[in-house]
């Protein structure tokens, strides 16, 4: 049987063991620490000995290493160890296990009870359960921490870039599951749960503007997941939305409809119902043909609208409450669009561009533009100059930001623009759209894949 300093000692060994395979593998500690979704000060313990993690980050460290379960073997083993340790230390001892379990008398008294054989616990052990109940303050701050993350990252989302919100929120959803290891109360979990989903769900729209769709579709699929677990409802609408999202994007226009549709039946009078009808119902719709399902979906969503309060505040693309008016109108507009109709859009747009100009929001706004554009080539005296002013506008507005919405959007105009192709403003959009660099933007990255 291996003694208590063997299996330290193995623990240690282990530890150097990450060491040497991580500067093999030219890795700083602050880089690893990202890859494997810990933290630096988690990494450099664990190399000199002073933390022992669980498998999961082992199994996390042989992923990035390539070192085909190498290290999580070995932890395996070392665990194995303890647990026979543990085993034998407790056959050779049964005394003192039996006393450790074993309650205290009371003595002779029967005030309390009347019967002076009862057994009970000892005081400290009642004091030691009061304390771990009261701890649960401290899982209260981490999740009112987090939600405040979450409420700023929705806000800032297509206010930043997509690489910097997402290097914001990738360590955020790896504490998250550090916390998932903790012992909180049921209407903490039920928060972490939510929290965990919100996360995941903004990581797979990221990932969809990055033109990762895998990622896209991981992270999004695990925030329904997440929100399914936490048996709430109105994040499973907020979830379903958000793969209703990426399913359009990535041309797959069943899928989009069936995760709007399943949404619309969980949401009850959640106020996600309108981004679910609009946003993801109609616009799929429109893509399938179904003109009459369209006129129904967006008389819906703006009936949905009138249930609350007026706003002129332009709600956020991934909001937790409803559309605004202006998103309403725009997706709409969108809408109608990809059926080929014109009537009505010009002036779902023009309150669109109005408010989304007011909010300063560049993907909102070149993306109306794109629309408007659009609507300028079917219109029944077509103005492509106009439309391709209003295309150059799009792609400058979003030159710093990479949205994978704006040029799949810019790239329907083109096509749309086809029997004017020889006008050389329009000539000018598929310049800038075919080289970014023009206009200032960055060429399309993919998200690092987690292990």
């Amino acid at each position: 049987m291996a003694t208590s300093d063997e299996i330290r000692n193995a623990r240690r060994a282990l530890g150097r063991r990450l060491a040497q395979l991580r500067k093999a593998a030219a890795y700083t500690q602050h880089g690893f620490a990202q890859l494997v979704q810990y933290g630096r000060s988690s990494v450099a313990n664990t190399e000199t000995g002073h933390q022992y993690p669980d498998r999961g980050f082992w199994a996390r460290c042989d992923a990035v290493l390539q070192t085909g379960g190498a290290l999580a073997a070995e932890y395996d083993r070392i665990a194995g160890m303890g647990r026979r340790r543990h085993r034998v230390t407790a056959m050779q001892e049964p005394g003192r296990m039996l006393r450790q379990a074993t309650p205290i008398r009371t003595g002779t008294s029967t005030t309390e009870s009347g019967n002076c054989d009862v057994l009970w616990e000892h005081e400290n052990s009642i004091d030691a359960r009061r304390l771990a109940l009261k701890s649960g303050t401290d899982d209260d701050a981490r999740l009112a921490y987090l939600e405040d993350e979450i409420r700023q990252a929705i806000t800032d989302n297509e206010r930043l870039t997509p690489t910097i919100l997402t290097a914001r929120l990738r360590p955020l959803r790896a504490y998250v599951d550090q916390l998932m290891w903790g012992r909180q109360h049921p209407p903490q979990r039920a928060r972490l749960y939510t929290a965990a989903a919100h996360l995941s769900g903004l990581l797979g729209a990221l990932a969809l503007d990055l033109r990762a769709y895998r990622m896209a579709h991981a992270y999004a699929a695990e925030a329904f997941d997440l929100a399914d677990a936490a048996q709430q409802p109105d994040v499973q609408a907020w979830a379903r939305a958000t793969q209703s999202l990426v399913a359009f994007y990535s041309g797959d226009y069943h899928d989009a409809l069936a995760y709007a549709q399943d949404g619309l039946r969980r949401a009850g009078t959640s106020p996600h119902r309108i981004r679910l009808a609009v946003n993801g119902q109609a616009r799929a719709l429109a893509h399938l043909g179904d003109r009459y399902g369209v006129d129904r979906t967006v008389d819906g969503a703006f009936t949905m609208l009138s249930d609350y309060p007026v706003d002129s505040t332009v709600s956020a693309s991934l909001t937790l409450g409803p559309y605004c008016q202006a998103r309403t109108a725009a997706n709409a507009a969108t809408a109608y669009l990809a059926l080929g109709r014109t009537s009505g859009v010009t002036d779902h747009l023009t309150t669109a561009i109005t408010a989304f100009d007011a909010a300063g929001l560049a993907g909102p706004r070149a993306l109306s533009r794109l629309d408007l554009a659009t609507a300028h080539l079917h219109a029944d005296n077509p103005d492509p100059e106009r439309a391709a002013t209003l295309a150059v506008e799009a792609l400058t507005l979003t030159a710093e930001q990479r949205f994978e919405s704006v040029h799949q959007r810019a790239r329907q105009f083109l096509t749309a623009a086809q029997p004017f192709a020889h006008h050389p403003q329009l000539r000018h959009v598929a310049d800038l759209l075919a080289d970014r660099t023009q206009v200032g933007a960055t060429a399309p990255s993919a998200l690092p894949s987690p292990p």
